[in-house]
């Protein structure tokens, strides 16, 4: 053999020891190093979510019915509570009063509300825009007084509910069954409110069609009933409300118009 060729063999062979040693990873590196290197991931490091995440964040919007309907029992609720308004005014005034009011009163009040909804749609409605405006002891001041004035007006309709109900029954003037009527309301509407805004406006659609339905009968029968009236006969009424009482009661009966700007 050639000198020269085992000299290359040599080298050869020094080569492919070299060359496993470099592949060869020591026990060192493998006590330091992590074994396995994996490439960041883009669809693991972005959050997932899950359909029922989706359902949960999403922000609960009315439709137009339900926000309707909830909004006519938050300004008025129907004609219930203005008979004082006749017995003060008198017909032709009552008439006139209950004409000129909504325009009066309850239109640029809804043209405020609809205004600043949209300029400030923040969530609380009219106590956002009065802390903005005037800062945090307003804002708190608003928020107390108009809990202080619900308190006092949520009384009244348990207590509607109730007068009515006694004179198409007289069984619940016995005893306390009046007062567990207004109880029982009291409750039922508690409860509708923790459920949510979305039960709340569906409930108030099926009640404006039931406490209107009434009405909408009268409506329809007066022609073919036009008769009874010629022998109607009027009682005195006992009620001590002037015709600026039955203004004061038709300006109750229009307002809250700002409580829809706390749902809408």
């Amino acid at each position: 053999m050639h000198p020269g060729a085992a000299s290359n063999i040599c080298k050869g062979d020094a080569v492919v020891r070299v060359s496993r040693l470099r592949r060869k990873t020591s026990k060192l590196a493998t006590a330091t190093a992590p074994t396995h290197l994996s490439q960041p991931n883009p669809a693991a490091a972005s959050p997932v979510f899950h359909k029922n995440d989706k359902t949960k964040k999403k922000s609960i919007r009315l439709t137009l019915w339900p926000l309707v309907a909830a909004t006519f029992f938050m300004v008025s609720g129907g004609t219930y509570g203005t008979e004082d308004i006749v017995h003060g005014a008198g017909y032709g005034k009552a008439i006139l009063i209950l004409l000129l009011t909504p325009l009066l009163w309850s239109l640029p009040t809804a043209f405020m509300i609809g205004e600043l909804s949209s300029a400030l749609p923040f969530e609380g409605g009219y106590y956002a825009w009065v802390r903005r405006a005037m800062g945090n002891f307003w804002g708190f001041q608003e928020a107390w007084l108009s809990l202080v004035a619900s308190i006092f007006d949520m009384a009244i309709y348990p207590t509607l509910f109730v007068a009515y109900l006694t004179r198409m029954f007289p069984y619940f003037q016995e005893n306390h069954r009046g007062v567990a009527v207004a109880l029982g309301v009291v409750v039922v509407c508690a409860a509708l409110n923790i459920m949510g805004v979305k039960v709340v406006s569906t409930t108030s659609l099926w009640l404006f069609f039931a406490l209107s339905a009434p009405f909408a009968a009268i409506f329809l029968l007066a022609p073919f009933k036009y008769h009874a009236l010629a022998n109607a006969v009027t009682k005195p009424t006992t009620s001590n409300v002037d015709i600026l009482g039955g203004l004061l009661i038709c300006m109750w009966n229009y307002m809250g118009w700002d409580n829809a700007s706390t749902i809408a």
